[in-house]
This record gives C-alpha cells, structure tokens and sequence, in this order.
C-alpha cells in the first residue's frame, strides 16, 4: 500500500496541492476528485507484478483530470526519516502490486509551497 495509514511507515506520503486562482471547484470537490483519480490510476488491471510507481505519471492524471482547478501537485512523505523526493518512484517487489490508501485527509491544500510544508527544514 501506499500514502495512507495503512501503509508501511516509509511508504507514507501526502498529496500537497496549490488550488488554482480561478478554480470554481471547493476544496472537498478537488480532494474527492484527486481521490477518484488516484484509484482509477492504481486500477489492478493497469499494473503488472514489479512495476515501477512513478509519481510524475500520477500527477499528469490528475492535472488532466482538474486542469484548470490546480496549479501544483507534489507526494510529501510524512514518515520521519523519509525526505522530499523519496515517493517520486517506488519500486514493487516482483511478487508485489502497487495499491494506494488515500483518503481526503491524505490530500492537502496550500497556498504555496514552504520549505515547512515540503519537509525539507531538518528536524520538520
């Protein structure tokens, strides 16, 4: 699993989301929705035993899906010893496939990017 609660401590994450300016979408909507195209992105019948998440590939399905509601998605770790950057690809085991546990409390909207909410101040 990956991103949510159920996930192992290192494989945790947030989606951190700059909402555009002209958005006519709240942001349950925009969260609901992200959380939509997370699951049909992770869809089984997509994926083959080993293969490679590429967090690029995901944000492209969700900039497609609410291309004038956000400006900016990113996957921020949450597990302490984990730094920005390290979802961006994960790797599965060749007896492994991918599934996300995302919820809306997973998803979170900024107003911008910080160094505080990217994780990338020691000890943050």
């Amino acid at each position: 699993l990956l991103f949510g609660d159920k996930a192992e401590a290192e494989l945790r994450g947030q989606l951190k989301v700059i909402k555009s300016s002209n958005s006519s979408l709240t942001d349950n909507r925009i969260k609901t929705e992200i959380v939509d195209v997370v699951n049909e992105f992770f869809a089984i019948g997509l994926w083959e035993f080993g293969e490679t998440f590429y967090f690029t590939e995901l944000a492209a399905a969700i900039h497609q899906r609410l291309p004038a509601d956000i400006a900016s998605v990113v996957v921020v770790p949450t597990f302490s010893d984990n730094q920005f950057g390290d979802l961006f690809q994960v790797e599965a085991r060749e007896d492994e496939v991918l599934q996300p546990d995302v919820t809306l409390d997973d998803i979170i909207i900024v107003p911008s990017y910080t160094d505080e909410n990217l994780r990338l101040e020691p000890n943050s």
